[in-house]
Formats: C-alpha cells, sequence, structure tokens
C-alpha cells in the first residue's frame, strides 16, 4: 500500500510540473507575435539602432520589438503615467530612440516631450505646445532632439531649435556658419551619425506654396551647415507626390508603385517598381537599409492596417534606375532672391554709362568725319545748282534765288516762304555733310544800302566737288 501511494505522489507532482511548464509556455507564447502585427492609423513606428531592433507602440500598456530578421514580435508590458488621455500624446507626437530602451516622444510643432523607459512612459520636460514648427525635420543625436525650420503662426521658419535634457527645456541652436537653409517645411531629409541633411520643402510665397530645390548638411560636431547644390530634376519633380514620412528621416519613400532608395553618402537614388508598394504606408528601414518596416493596408478594409518587416532584397527585382540626389548649383542661383533687385539696378546704370559713352564717342567721332568738298551726288539738281551758284559768287542778295520757286500766279508771300524753307533745308543737309555748326553755313546778313534786301554768303573754307572729280 505505502509503495502505490508513493507512486501515486510522485504521478501528481509531475502532473502538477507538466502544467506549470504549459502554462509558462503560454505565458511566453502570448508575450510573442509572428510575422505581422495587427495596429491602428496612430501607430507609433521606429528604429532603434542602440537595440539594432524595431520598434511599436499603439497601446498604453505595452508596445512591440522585432530584431531584424527574427521575423518574431516581442510584447513589453509598461506603465503610461500621465494624465492626458494616451491617444491624445500618440496623435500629436513622434517618436525617437535615444538610447538603448528609451525612447522619446516629441510633439511635432516642438514642445512636450515624453519619456519611455524602464517600463513607464511619462513627460519629462517643462515645456509647453510651441506650435511653431510643424513639419520641422525632427532627428536626435547626442542625447538632445533637433528640430528645423517648420511652419507655425501663419508664417514658415529658419528657426533651429534643440531640446536639452539637463534643463528641461528647448533652446536655439548656436550655429557657427554665416550661411544657412531659407525658411521651409516638410522637407526631404536625411541623418547619417552626426550629419543632418535637409533636401527642399516647402515654402509659402504670397500666399502661394512651392517647392524649393537646394541641399544642405549641417554637422552637429562643428555646428556648421554646408550648401551642397540642388536636387536632382527627376528626383525633384516626384517630391510633390512622395509620402513622406513627416518629421522622421526618410531612407526609402513611397511614389505610387515605386520606392525610392536614397543613398546619401554616394549622392545616388534607386526606384524599384512593384504593385504592392501601393499598399505600403510608413516605411522605417533598418541599418544600411537591409530590412524594412511598414504599415500594410488593406483594399476592402482601411481599418485593417498591419505591421510588417521583409528584406529589402525581396523588393529589388525590378529596378528602374539610379541617378544622383544632387548637382551643383547654378551661379544665377546662389544670390537670394532680394538680391537680384539691387544687381539688376546696377547692371542698368553700367549699360546707361556705357551706351552714353559709347554714344559721345560715336558722335565726337562723327562730327570729326566731315567731308572736305561737297558732292553733286549728295543733292538734288535744284540744290546743286543753288549751291554753286551761291558759290560761284561768293555773296549775293536772297531775292536773286526767286527765280528757282517762281510760278505763274504765285503770290510773293508764297515765294518768299518757298525760298526761306528750301535755303534752310540746303543749310541743314551742308552741315550735317561738312559737320559744321549750322548757324555758320550760308550765311544771311542786311544790305548795307537797303535794310530790306538780305545777302546770303558762302563760307570760303567748304569746296565743292569739280566734275572731273
Amino acid at each position: 500500500m505505502k509503495v502505490k501511494t508513493i507512486h501515486h505522489r510522485k504521478l501528481s507532482q509531475q502532473n502538477k510540473m507538466q502544467k506549470t511548464l504549459i502554462l509558462c509556455l503560454a505565458l511566453a507564447l502570448n508575450q510573442l507575435t509572428f510575422g505581422q502585427l495587427k495596429v491602428s492609423e496612430h501607430a507609433q513606428m521606429n528604429f532603434n539602432k542602440f537595440n539594432n531592433e524595431f520598434f511599436v507602440l499603439d497601446d498604453s500598456t505595452h508596445y512591440w520589438t522585432q530584431k531584424p530578421g527574427t521575423n518574431r514580435w516581442i510584447r513589453h508590458t509598461y506603465v503610461y503615467n500621465e494624465k492626458q488621455p494616451f491617444k491624445e500624446v500618440m496623435q500629436m507626437t513622434k517618436v525617437l530612440s535615444m538610447a538603448k530602451n528609451r525612447y522619446y516622444f516629441v510633439h511635432e510643432s516642438c514642445g512636450n516631450v515624453y519619456e519611455l523607459y524602464r517600463d513607464t512612459l511619462k513627460r519629462i520636460d517643462q515645456s509647453f505646445p510651441h506650435r511653431n514648427q510643424y513639419g520641422a525635420p525632427m532627428f536626435s543625436w547626442n542625447g538632445s532632439v533637433f528640430m528645423f525650420g517648420g511652419y507655425g503662426f501663419f508664417q514658415v521658419k529658419d528657426v533651429f531649435t534643440r531640446y536639452v535634457p539637463t534643463a528641461k527645456e528647448w533652446f536655439e541652436v548656436n550655429v557657427k556658419s554665416d550661411v544657412k537653409p531659407s525658411q521651409r517645411s516638410a522637407p526631404l531629409f536625411l541623418v547619417d551619425e552626426h550629419v543632418f541633411y535637409v533636401l527642399g520643402g516647402m515654402y509659402r510665397d504670397h500666399l502661394k506654396d512651392r517647392f524649393l530645390r537646394d541641399c544642405w548638411k549641417y554637422d552637429c560636431r562643428t555646428k556648421r551647415w554646408e550648401q551642397l547644390g540642388e536636387i536632382n530634376e527627376l528626383l525633384y519633380n516626384k517630391l510633390s507626390i512622395m509620402k513622406l514620412n513627416v518629421n522622421l528621416s526618410n531612407e526609402v519613400l513611397l511614389v505610387n508603385n515605386r520606392l525610392i532608395e536614397l543613398d546619401i553618402q554616394n549622392n545616388s537614388w534607386s526606384s524599384y517598381e512593384n504593385p504592392l508598394f501601393l499598399n505600403m504606408h510608413k516605411i522605417t528601414t533598418s541599418r544600411d537599409n537591409k530590412y524594412l518596416m511598414y504599415v500594410l493596408s488593406n483594399s476592402n478594409n482601411h481599418n485593417d492596417l498591419k505591421v510588417e518587416v521583409r528584406n529589402f532584397k525581396s523588393f529589388k527585382e525590378y529596378k528602374v534606375g539610379t541617378y544622383p540626389i544632387f548637382q551643383k548649383m547654378s551661379i544665377l542661383k546662389l544670390f537670394p532672391k532680394e538680391d537680384y533687385l539691387w544687381i539688376s539696378l546696377i547692371f542698368n546704370f553700367l549699360l546707361f554709362i556705357m551706351l552714353f559713352y559709347i554714344r559721345r564717342m560715336h558722335k565726337l567721332t562723327f562730327l570729326n568725319r566731315g567731308q572736305k568738298k561737297l558732292r553733286k551726288a549728295d543733292f538734288t539738281s535744284v540744290e546743286w545748282d543753288i549751291i554753286c551758284t551761291i558759290h560761284n559768287h561768293g555773296e549775293m542778295e536772297l531775292s536773286a534765288l526767286n527765280e528757282y520757286f517762281n510760278e505763274a500766279g504765285l503770290s510773293y508771300e508764297t515765294l518768299k516762304k518757298r525760298r526761306e524753307t528750301f535755303v534752310k533745308n540746303v543749310r541743314i543737309k551742308i552741315a550735317l555733310f561738312t559737320r559744321k555748326p549750322i548757324e555758320e553755313i550760308l550765311v544771311e546778313t542786311k544790305h548795307s544800302g537797303d535794310k530790306r534786301m538780305k545777302i546770303i554768303h558762302w563760307n570760303e573754307d567748304i569746296e565743292l566737288e569739280q566734275p572731273s572729280e
């Protein structure tokens, strides 16, 4: 009887151990999900380079992580330690990885900062929602959060701000370079270690939105901006239809049914085509873009969203081409638009001075290039006859020329007017050909005996071309 009792106890202990193992295994499996992960449209997604794992948070009680290549989601519980509704916080913030197992949720317009660390999500700043930098690029470096530009209070900004954890406040970045990018919001941007790249962006000019084309980089170590050039034409034309992950770095972009991979170190971008890309959203990449995490939507049910991680290589079967990201900027585009007015005014002033000088010199040359002799070919037959008559006499009464203009029934006043007009025209012609002052040609004086009569005089220094010449 004792043997049976001992044997029965052993079986009971083994059953308890099996049940405990099964319960532990069930609990462990409950913390794991394989393949796709169902989320809402407000899910926060990030790749933590310090942990080398993808991060997804969509609930106030737990978040998920996945090591690239494992295809296994691990569930982590945490405590949401805030009075503000969880959904509101998720809608107004963007997540950044700051260190191993440390994440910041930063207000998209600059201001509030929430920290997820040691299984607790709580607010850590002493600021307020600035609402001044919507659409500003947001990145972390050396334990701080940086934001550049953005839109707020009816203006596009070029302000560069930084959140300092020790002070729990935001400060303007003290840049050491003399140049910096102009105002912009929602640019395409990349972060490579300590270098921050800004490509294009939107600028509002007289209530009209236009896309900028310049490219810049900021070195966090030297605190200097440097202009790289302008966006390649092919890439620039796609900016307006790209699905940017606003505020966060975009190493891989969506353009309709194409994925665009950016390699800023080699200044190149590659395009890949696949119909599966049409249902992708919120792309996040691992190191060197080896793995992609993205939200996959259901065409029949827009609320059915799932997160998936795949090797990027599996999408690269249909490669469209590779092109440069940026190129050197034309020298004409290096000047700000407001400088063109002054440049135009100075140029026009110099052009006016030059034209005035050329005209002046031409006039002097023209005046010094007078004919030495009058030529018959330059005058009409009547003009030449009268010129020869005056030349041969040296001086003569002006009334002696009446025979050239007299007609039957013509009044004396009309005759006189015709004669004066004719002499005036001949005088102008001679002045043009000889380059002499018109008042010195065919000078008229009053007759010494009869003041009513006029005498016309020939200039002795003006010669006539002889027939043989």
